[in-house]
């Protein structure tokens, strides 16, 4: 587990927490060589302190015991802040966990985060969407066969459309605010633009940034510069709430 708080000067104080979950597809550890710079810059743009739980992974473990492992995390974090400070963040498969954790938490009787703000999220790791075939030759980062494997290993058995595993599929009800930053040269794609969709059609608080030839971890983790500089200050402007903020020109 890693804390981070920024280093703001004397007359600026924080605004809140954040609970970041790495991406990996579920079995790749904590990168901190590609991590900590965006995670140092986050910090310090959002003028929060953030928690990053190192999280069990597949294939020795399942998302049975990562939800256990982060609900835990998540109990302690209520225990020192107002869950109205709270923002959940994650990109790939953690940005994934993020939106699994608001439905986890929401099952278990917990408050919910003021925020959810997923970063090229695999929201359904069966990856149904027809047009997925499509955008997986275009995208430089991911492989589908690859990504197939781990889902499954994640499942451990169990169907890869259950809520946890494919929080995209569960219901919306009683959820925070949502915040989808995603790219047209993302595999992942295609299904957050389904999970967008629901999420208009049932009529749920949703933001939607979408970058065209975007890739995935474009947020963070692409030289795509002003794009990414953006990215950053328009969910610096979703989390200043209440007015709901215009997409940077």
């Amino acid at each position: 587990m890693y804390e981070i708080r920024p280093k703001l000067p004397d007359d600026v104080t924080v605004n809140g927490h954040m609970l970041y979950l790495h991406g990996g597809c579920y079995v790749v550890e904590f990168a901190p060589a590609l991590y900590w710079p965006f995670l140092a810059d986050l910090s310090v743009i959002l003028r929060r302190t953030l928690t990053v739980p190192i999280y069990p992974l597949a294939p020795e473990h399942t998302y049975r015991e990562v939800y256990t492992f982060l609900l835990g995390v998540y109990r302690r974090i209520l225990a020192d802040h107002d869950p109205k400070s709270v923002v959940l963040m994650g990109d790939s498969a953690g940005g994934g966990l993020a939106l699994g954790l608001c439905h986890a938490s929401r099952d278990a009787g917990l408050p919910q985060p003021s925020d959810a703000v997923l970063l090229s999220p695999w929201l359904h790791a069966g990856l149904p969407d027809p047009a997925v075939p499509a955008v997986a030759k275009v995208d430089p980062v991911l492989n589908l066969d690859f990504l197939h494997r781990a889902a499954t290993c994640y499942a451990g058995g169990d169907p890869l459309d259950h809520p946890l595993i494919s929080p995209a599929t569960g219901p919306l009800s009683g959820l925070p605010t949502i915040t989808v930053m995603t790219g047209t040269h993302d595999m992942l794609n295609p299904d957050a633009r389904a999970f967008h969709r629901r999420a208009q059609t049932e009529g749920v608080d949703i933001h939607w940034y979408e970058v065209d030839r975007g890739i995935h971890g474009w947020v963070g983790f692409s030289p795509v510069g002003r794009d990414a500089e953006d990215a950053l200050q328009y969910i610096h402007n979703v989390l200043a709430k209440p007015e709901p903020p215009p997409r940077p020109s």
